[in-house]
């Protein structure tokens, strides 16, 4: 019996073994390329970065296809060039699309239909400017574009079907949160020494970056879906944390658009009380004020060189390069090139629509906001208000800012996408509700009018 017990033990002891080889493997395989990538980091720099971003994708894509579209969200700050136009964010909101694309099969996909048509309106009605402007940038940017709103809408929609916007929305929050946190210890050292509150910019996040990412952010914490399941502290949390970092930052466009973002939000939420909605507008009228201070002094100092006379500038040259072309425009990202001689991004929505694609462009950019706002506003305001919220929190913020950058081109659509996903998937997880809805009264017979036909089984609610 020994000997046999023996046996047993040493068996146990090496199918233990065997199981623990693929972990130990594991940890060796990261320690190992952690290694490498620190010793690349000396010489190839942002190329170690890439390589470190690919070899977590495949790692994500290994354990789960659909991990990979949460990373795109927190993602959307990486705001760091990867290398020519494209961003560390654009890499993973690629990845990030070609794995929702695979992941999404049809369930539930038609609910994501609507958003999907308002986006190709605006991609369909700017092909034009690609044939009458035949220069690399134009057409590099309408394929970033494609993945921008279209690849965004299904990362997002991905994201909640699968159940993974707790996670994703909550890494948003998380990283928005220590940004914020920075922001506002930059802006105390700052008072500290100069006895004045400055701009903050941290590292590649300029100060509007900063002040429109965590705005997005304030508007997701202060709705607060319940299907997000963000417990209370944590919304709190990420609430707080992403005001400060808004109030530091100094960004006007990041206040204003925030402000428009929970005003819908108050309007919509049920959760959102009478007080609390009045108290949320009083907060509103001094931000007004403040923003509306700002500029009137900077206007009324006449300095030409600070951002509201930059502005004007802008404007004013931006509709000097539309005049050259105001039915389809002068091609997108025309200021990568050197046919005007001035090298700007339109700081307006409206002006860099307008100068890129023209007329017919606009009204189809037009039609790309107008189209979704309207379906997010139409479905259950559980899940379409903070949706509609971020978007046109957004669209506002654009109108005294760079529209298509990085990040946050992306981030709205990848919100709406993840609004349509969470009710197709409440949807399917509560199938009783169809079962409950009453049956339609059955139909006279051919033979015997008076006789209603026996009713049929409900096949398709059975299955």
């Amino acid at each position: 019996m020994s000997i046999v017990a023996t046996r047993v033990r040493m068996g146990d002891a090496l199918s233990a073994a065997r199981r623990r080889v693929p972990a130990v493997a594991g940890v060796t395989a990261v320690a190992a390329v952690a290694g490498g990538l620190g010793l690349a980091a000396a010489g190839l720099g942002p190329w170690s970065l890439a390589g470190a971003a690919v070899i977590l994708l495949i790692g994500l894509a290994a354990v789960d296809l659909a991990l990979i579209p949460v990373l795109a969200m927190p993602a959307t700050l990486a705001t760091m060039r990867a290398g020519g136009v494209l961003s560390f964010a654009d890499l993973v909101l690629a990845a990030a699309s070609v794995a929702a694309l695979i992941k999404l099969r049809g369930r539930g996909g038609v609910a994501l239909q609507p958003l999907i048509w308002a986006g190709l309106a605006y991609l369909v009605v700017i092909l034009p400017t690609l044939i009458l402007n035949r220069f690399s940038a134009n057409y590099i940017e309408w394929a970033h574009e494609l993945f921008l709103v279209i690849g965004s809408l299904v990362v997002g929609f991905v994201i909640a079907r699968e159940g993974r916007a707790k996670a994703a929305f909550g890494l948003y929050g998380l990283a928005c949160s220590a940004i914020g946190v920075a922001a506002g210890v930059i802006a105390l050292q700052s008072f500290a020494s100069t006895g004045a509150f400055q701009a903050v910019y941290l590292g590649d996040l300029h100060k509007n970056t900063i002040g429109g990412m965590l705005a997005a952010a304030l508007v997701i914490a202060y709705a607060r879906p319940r299907w997000l399941d963000w417990p209370g502290w944590f919304s709190n949390l990420v609430l707080l944390c992403s005001g400060i970092g808004v109030a530091a930052s100094q960004s006007r466009q990041g206040m204003v658009g925030a402000l428009v973002g929970v005003f819908i939000v108050s309007l919509r939420s049920p959760a959102i009380g009478r007080w609390a909605r009045r108290a949320i507008w009083a907060a509103g009228v001094p931000i007004v004020f403040l923003v509306w201070q700002q500029v009137s002094s900077q206007l009324a100092s006449g300095n030409q060189f600070n951002s509201a006379y930059q502005r004007l500038a802008w404007y004013a040259q931006s509709i000097d390069v539309w005049h050259s072309s105001p039915i389809f425009g002068v091609g997108l990202r025309w200021w990568y090139t050197s046919i005007f001689g001035v090298s700007f991004q339109p700081p307006n929505a409206e002006l860099e629509v307008l100068t890129c694609v023209g007329v017919v462009g606009l009204l189809g950019f037009f039609a790309m906001f107008a189209g979704s706002s309207w379906v997010l506003l139409r479905i259950d305001p559980m899940y379409g208000t903070v949706g509609a919220a971020v978007v046109l929190a957004r669209f506002t913020q654009a109108q005294f800012d760079l529209y298509w950058v990085a990040g946050q081109a992306s981030l709205l659509w990848i919100v709406a996408g993840a609004c349509i996903g969470a009710m197709v998937r409440d949807a399917a997880e509560r199938p009783e509700l169809a079962l409950a809805a009453p049956a339609p009264a059955p139909l006279p017979s051919r033979a015997n009018p008076s006789r209603p036909n026996p009713p049929r089984p409900n096949r398709g609610a059975l299955r």
